[in-house]
């Protein structure tokens, strides 16, 4: 009896507890049901890439003219030793001739005691009167004797005096010659500048006496000047044909014009560096209004070297690794191998691409990769490097 009852208590307890689990199953799923109806629906569409970010500018091929800056020091072109060709005592000096001073072409630097060549010239124009009369005579001679000899059938030239005039006549060249040489010593007691110059050494004095091809000072031409400048080897490429005029000259606030005129044909032992001349004509300006240049003087030149066709000027910083990077009109990424041409300060020239639909690219992504799309900024489109002159 006690254990039937415990059997329909166990059994109630379990209907019961079968029914809990239903209720709390059905209520965890209305649950969930309406938090699933309470969450906002998921954008089911694709979102945009994206794209990298670049600049570029137009590609525009030039004609680059090249410019080399030279430099060097102005040295004198022709410098002399002023000397006498005679012996004597110096009896007159210009003023301008010391040290520093210059003198005009043509101008008298220095006289000697004319005396002894003035006198060796009154003797010669002497002995050339009886060399004239002496002919005279001897003319006359043969004259006489050409009458006397006349019906003589056999007559010798002694006999008519033919030797007699031809010596006299040589005597009297000898003595017109000898008067010219006396004439020219005489000229040649004063000195006359050969250029205009400048004096750079004076070795005499007044009444010094000198004997013949003794130095008496230093002159250095100023009718033009040279200045010597180094050409690196890589820089002769790009050098002008020469004579090249029109070389920009350049000191502190000092500018005149040159001309390249010829290589040295020397290379400096330690740099290997050719040189090269420019002509300066005139550089005290003596017969100018330019400011004058001085010999020693540090100046800078400026060379118009030749002109490199269908060439690109671009910045350094967008070379990187020899590569130019541009933009397809599909704005995909194109690497092109740049031909570097020259250098100049912080731009390169190259040869330009034989892609003139393309862009340069002038702000690169971090990763580039060739045939990368990418979008361009249009806001920081720089504008195309044209070079200086085009």
């Amino acid at each position: 009896m006690d254990t039937n009852k415990n059997k329909s208590s166990f059994h109630q307890l379990k209907r019961r507890y079968a029914a809990l689990i239903s209720v709390l199953i059905i209520g965890g799923s209305a649950c969930a049901a309406l938090l699933t109806l309470a969450s906002p629906a998921k954008d089911t569409q694709p979102q945009d890439v994206q794209l990298p970010l670049i600049s570029s500018t137009p590609l525009v091929p030039i004609d680059h003219q090249t410019t080399l800056s030279l430099s060097g020091i102005l040295k004198p072109a022709e410098q002399t030793d002023v000397a006498f060709e005679l012996s004597g005592k110096i009896a007159w000096l210009n003023e301008a001739f010391i040290e520093g001073g210059i003198i005009n072409k043509g101008d008298i630097l220095a006289r000697l005691d004319p005396f002894d060549y003035r006198t060796q010239l009154l003797n010669k124009q002497a002995e050339l009167a009886l060399a004239q009369a002496h002919l005279s005579e001897q003319i006359a001679l043969a004259d006489v004797a050409k009458k006397e000899w006349a019906h003589s059938p056999h007559v010798t030239d002694l006999a008519l005096r033919k030797p007699q005039v031809a010596s006299a006549r040589a005597q009297l060249k000898a003595a017109e010659a000898q008067l010219a040489q006396a004439e020219k010593d005489l000229a040649r007691t004063q000195y006359y500048a050969p250029y205009d110059a400048l004096v750079t050494q004076r070795d005499t004095g007044l009444g010094q006496v000198i004997s013949v091809g003794q130095s008496l000072g230093r002159l250095v031409n100023l009718s033009y000047a040279e200045l010597h400048v180094p050409v690196a080897q890589f820089e002769r490429p790009f050098l002008p044909a020469l004579p090249a005029p029109n070389v920009q000259i350049t000191a502190e606030n000092v500018h005149r014009k040159g001309t390249l005129v010829r290589h040295t044909g020397q290379l400096s032992d330690t740099t290997r560096m050719a040189y090269y001349v420019i002509r300066i004509d005139d550089p005290y300006a003596l017969h100018s209004s330019q400011p004058a240049v001085h010999f020693g003087q540090f100046l800078q030149a400026q060379v118009a070297g030749i002109t490199l066709k269908n060439a690109l000027r671009v910045p350094q910083e967008w070379i990187k690794n020899d590569t130019l990077w541009l933009t397809s009109p599909q704005q995909r990424l194109v690497q092109y191998s740049a031909n570097i041409l020259r250098r100049e300060h912080n731009y390169v020239v190259i040869s330009a691409p034989p892609l003139l639909d393309h862009q340069v690219v002038t702000h690169l992504p971090d990763y580039p990769q060739t045939g990368m799309q990418v979008r361009n900024d249009l806001t920081h489109t720089q504008l195309a490097v044209k070079g200086e002159k085009q």
